[in-house]
């Protein structure tokens, strides 16, 4: 009796431009149609192959790819960002500089930490006021009507 082996199904065969395009789309945030038109395709093209699985299937792939890739250079990052800093904090001229760097390094080198602001919105004693420059403002008092300043 003959053995029955599965086949693997054959990879799709995409074009190069297709995967320029895709590269391009995907890596450097370019529009379609400025990455199909360096990888020599029509963004009509494009769309067409997107609506193939394979097309799709290599687009998440590619994804994935990139996202990891970023992940893992965050690490080199930071230790060079860490670096730039401490070399400002002791070599800056400005004493600001300085001591901005100390805060960031302090922090273990967040960014844009989160503050917390109250604003206390109760009316008291009449409320806020605005007056644009060059526009009255009138003022009642018991019974009594003044204006102040002068268009």
């Amino acid at each position: 009796m003959p053995k029955v082996i599965a086949l693997p199904a054959r990879p799709a065969r995409l074009s190069l431009k297709l995967r320029r395009a895709i590269d391009l789309r995907v890596r450097e945030g370019r529009t379609i149609t400025d990455a199909c038109g360096e990888a020599g395709m029509s963004p009509q093209g494009f769309h067409k192959a997107m609506k193939r699985q394979s097309v799709r299937d290599l687009v998440e792939d590619v994804q994935r790819r990139f996202v990891a890739e970023v992940e893992a250079q965050r690490s080199i990052y930071k230790a060079r960002a860490l670096e730039v800093a401490l070399d400002l904090m002791l070599n800056a001229k400005s004493e600001s500089v300085r001591a901005r760097m100390a805060e960031f390094l302090a922090s273990d080198g967040k960014v844009g930490q989160q503050v917390n602001v109250h604003v206390d919105a109760r009316t008291v004693g009449g409320g806020y006021e605005f007056v644009r420059p060059g526009s009255k403002l009138v003022e009642i008092e018991e019974g009594k009507v003044e204006v102040e300043g002068g268009a």
